[in-house]
């Protein structure tokens, strides 16, 4: 046989191999949990009202984790066993074909699913290998690239749900329930180590370097793993560490420092103003995540917009007793999606240029906060009087950082497109936002009012940047 033959067949084998742990330990809680239905339903009369008791069964998130583990460990050896990456992800498409298979025939699943999926909606178990194809693709042959989010992803994720599971006494919100404190800082335990020891015995990064790099890339993963929903963490977490460890492998000690800084900085502030916003537990983490990437994308400049928007949101009127609502994870992300937009198209033409763009970005975000509050705690004013109490509170806020940021020839210009822009959006989402649940066919109307308005407004902002762009070009 050829050398590609050998390569192929051995690539099916391992499909096997590193398989064989997760679906053991997935068939043995099934079996050992239908030997104590049958022996509660023999105790009973046969009359079974109730799943069996935690004794006879093995906890279904712990088996879970088992495989997990011992899927994650096999998967470490691939840049020793393969120099090429179609191997890698023919395992990966086939691992995830073959959990599909388990998820969708009732047959299968009635024998090897038990342990494997939880009463929660979560498509964890297919992100798992799909992640494994993408880092080893994603690494080049850098196998330290690979090993850590990898060794991350096995080892943090599974300590963390495990000490959660088990210790968890101090709980917060997160968009499919609750997670635990002390879950979370055993994570970051773990994802401390898993980074910073193979950085400090496998590269030439100094002593100093790998472990700030460990408690930045631990603290950055923690709120990435809680934040993630439906087992998205099985591939935010790898992809997440790939990428940090590639932005801050090369920078210094001092730098490593900043970024410290700035992370606890943006986290305690999160903490300190938790019950003063509307915001769940688990979208203030996404919100101090989001800022902290938009300066270290950006730098100082792309900071100044979040933190307007966080202040304002602050200060803005209360609700009434028992009419205070929790804006969850998709709000933020509705905020944040159209500012990493705008900053994506600002690290494309320069920095300096596309920085109007992104601040009138965040702050028709913010008039739109204002206008959607004003029309719920203030239902007497009238829609025009909520569009002029929603722009000049606005503009007072956000206008002052223009002259500060760009040049005497372009700010005057500046001001007069921030102030048409940002008319346009409170204007427009005054106008078609509802402030009760929308019904299902309006569902997608009240998705654009909220996500798409203010980022398209925005675009007025790239007029003086884009002259400001040609004079200097």
């Amino acid at each position: 046989m050829t050398a590609s033959t050998h390569t192929w067949l051995f690539a099916m084998a391992l499909v096997a191999v590193t398989a064989a742990p997760g679906l053991m330990v997935a068939a043995l809680c099934t079996l050992q949990r239908r030997c104590a239905a049958a022996s509660l339903a023999g105790d009973t009369g046969g009359n079974v009202t109730s799943s069996a008791p935690g004794t006879y069964g093995i906890d279904r998130e712990l088996t879970r984790k088992a495989a997990h583990v011992g899927t994650g460990l096999v998967c470490l050896t691939f840049p020793w066993l393969f120099a090429e990456t179609w191997p890698v992800l023919a395992w990966s498409g086939a691992t995830t074909a073959a959990l599909l298979a388990i998820r969708w025939i009732p047959a299968l699943q009635r024998v090897m699913g038990g342990g494997i999926y939880v009463d929660r909606i979560s498509l964890g178990e297919m992100y798992f290998p799909i992640s494994i194809g993408v880092m080893f693709w994603l690494a080049h042959g850098e196998w330290l690239l690979y090993l850590i989010p990898v060794l991350t992803l096995t080892v943090a994720d599974a300590v963390g749900a495990v000490v959660g599971v088990r210790y968890g006494l101090h709980r917060y919100k997160t968009q499919e329930g609750e997670k635990s404190f002390e879950g979370s800082l055993a994570f970051f335990s773990v994802a401390f180590l898993t980074t910073h020891v193979p950085l400090l015995l496998f590269s030439p990064v100094g002593r100093a370097e790998c472990l700030l790099i460990g408690v930045v890339v631990g603290l950055i993963i923690m709120l990435v793993e809680a934040i993630s929903w439906r087992g998205l963490d099985n591939l935010f977490i790898p992809v997440g560490t790939f990428y940090i460890l590639q932005l801050y492998i090369h920078l210094s000690a001092a730098e490593l420092v900043i970024q410290l800084v700035v992370l606890t900085s943006l986290a305690l502030l999160s903490i300190v103003c938790r019950n003063r916003t509307t915001l769940s537990d688990n979208a203030l983490m996404a919100a101090s995540l989001s800022a902290f990437g938009l300066w270290a994308l950006g730098a100082w400049p792309y900071l100044v917009s979040p933190l307007l928007l966080f202040v304002m949101h602050i200060f803005l009127p209360t609700f009434s007793s028992g009419l205070r609502p929790m804006l969850n994870l998709y709000a933020v992300s509705r905020v944040v999606c159209g500012a990493y937009l705008h900053l994506f198209v600002a690290l494309a033409v320069g920095l300096e240029h596309g920085w109007l763009p992104f601040h009138l970005c965040l702050a028709c975000s913010t008039g739109n906060m204002v206008a959607a509050r004003l029309r719920v705690v203030q239902r007497e004013m009238s829609l025009g009087r909520v569009v002029w109490t929603a722009w000049l509170t606005t503009w007072i806020a956000f206008a002052p950082a223009v002259p500060l940021m760009l040049s005497s020839a372009a700010w005057p210009v500046a001001l007069v497109m921030m102030a048409a822009g940002l008319w346009a959006s409170i204007a427009l989402f005054a106008r078609y936002w509802s402030p009760v649940e929308p019904r299902v066919q309006d569902q997608a109307r009240q998705w654009v009012v909220e996500s798409v308005i203010a980022p398209v407004a925005a675009c007025t902002g790239w007029i003086p940047a884009l002259m400001l762009w040609f004079q200097n070009t």
